[in-house]
């Protein structure tokens, strides 16, 4: 009963979707289907995106830049929404993908301090400035799929990039040694646990749930499989209905998202019992999928962005493009012009589809980084 109450939860998400089948389980040993194209694929090519925050003075500089340097897809977040650049862009052949925000919204919380993602702990989702929406929250979705769409509407870019569209966790501070507890985890509040008895059939014994933190160490001791599978399918379905959403607005929309860096063996198959992200099941979802993998803020070799982008690509059909960041951030050490050349060559090598670099400012400030960018790191 409990293992065929997660398996409708996936079949719902996938189903949504217009899949038919369930997806399969994250440790599935099915190989990996033939790999497609698609709309980033087309010209063939590697793709070269860059993550952008800010109005620029110059909206036309910055995008003969761009083609100079052969930047030809431009992530945008809400913040840049001004008026003609989508346009300005299509005009020079730049893609746009308007980037959108899942769970993370300080201003959200602000305003409704009960939507909070709460950890096994009891306490709130946040570290430093990662501020958690609990993902079951259905007045919440509703707003999203909302401002998805008007995006879409207003803006008419080529395409959506979800972030933060995962469960609660400060990755980016998360080390190659570190262990992330399970009561560190989200999300356990009231509406989560409901939800997960009423799509699983598994409840938390009344002596067991006196407290969140009881609550959380009785399903993690007991429930811990059915718990995973839940947590991941519940971010999966949010995907499936924002890309639903988005492809009834445009048909051609393509639909990405940003996905933690992590693999089956990094920190106990962390990317789902952590994160939440199911790579294979939102693979079937998406047109293309970006791991974050910002080697130097984790304390990785480059040659570690290349494996990342190998296992994602066996993982899944659709293009694997990673992200890398520029310029040092959470460390003192410095990021040089060695280890910026030598990550970009790793995000480069097949079967990587492409590279998308964090962020536009820091590149801009940088003459040699934009130099090793036009020559591919070589």
């Amino acid at each position: 009963m409990r293992a065929s109450g997660v398996s409708r939860l996936l079949l719902a998400a996938c189903v949504a979707a217009g899949l038919g089948t369930p997806c399969p389980a994250s440790g599935s040993d099915a190989p990996a289907p033939a790999r497609r194209g698609g709309p980033l694929t087309d010209p063939p090519g590697p793709l070269v995106g860059v993550k952008i925050y800010e109005p620029v003075a110059d909206t036309g500089a910055l995008l003969g830049e761009w083609s100079r340097l052969g930047i030809d897809t431009a992530f945008v977040a809400p913040a840049f929404e001004s008026g003609d650049f989508v346009a300005a862009a299509r005009r020079r052949g730049i893609r746009t993908l308007l980037i959108v925000p899942v769970f993370y919204n300080p201003e959200y919380l602000a305003a409704h301090p009960d939507a909070w993602a709460i950890t096994g702990r009891g306490e709130r989702a946040k570290q430093e400035w990662v501020e958690f929406v609990c993902p079951s929250r259905e007045d919440y979705r509703q707003r999203r799929l909302e401002e998805a769409v008007g995006l879409l509407e207003k803006h008419r870019p080529d395409g959506l990039s979800l972030d933060f569209v995962r469960h609660f966790v400060f990755w980016e501070k998360v080390g190659p040694e570190a262990r992330i507890g399970p009561l560190d985890t989200t999300c356990f509040c009231r509406h989560c646990l409901a939800r997960f008895e009423r799509d699983t059939g598994v409840a938390v014994p009344g002596d067991a749930g006196a407290t969140t933190t009881d609550a959380a160490r009785w399903l993690l001791a007991n429930e811990t499989d059915a718990w995973t599978r839940w947590r991941a399918a519940l971010v999966t379905s949010w995907v499936s209905d924002l890309v639903r959403e988005a492809r009834r607005v445009e048909p051609d929309v393509v639909v990405g998202a940003h996905l933690v860096p992590w693999g089956r063996r990094d920190y106990d198959d962390g990317l789902l019992r952590v994160a939440g992200q199911d790579v294979e099941a939102l693979g079937r979802l998406l047109d293309y999928v970006s791991p974050m993998c910002y080697a130097h803020m984790l304390r990785r070799e480059p040659s570690w962005i290349a494996r990342v982008a190998e296992e994602f690509a066996r993982r899944t059909d659709v293009p694997v493009l990673p992200s890398i960041e520029v310029a040092r951030s959470y460390r003192e050490e410095e990021l040089d012009d060695a280890f910026f050349a030598a990550a970009l060559r790793a995000a480069l090598a097949p079967p990587s589809d492409g590279v998308v670099l964090w962020s536009w400012p820091r590149l801009a400030e940088s003459p040699s980084r934009r130099e090793i960018l036009l020559r591919r790191g070589r």
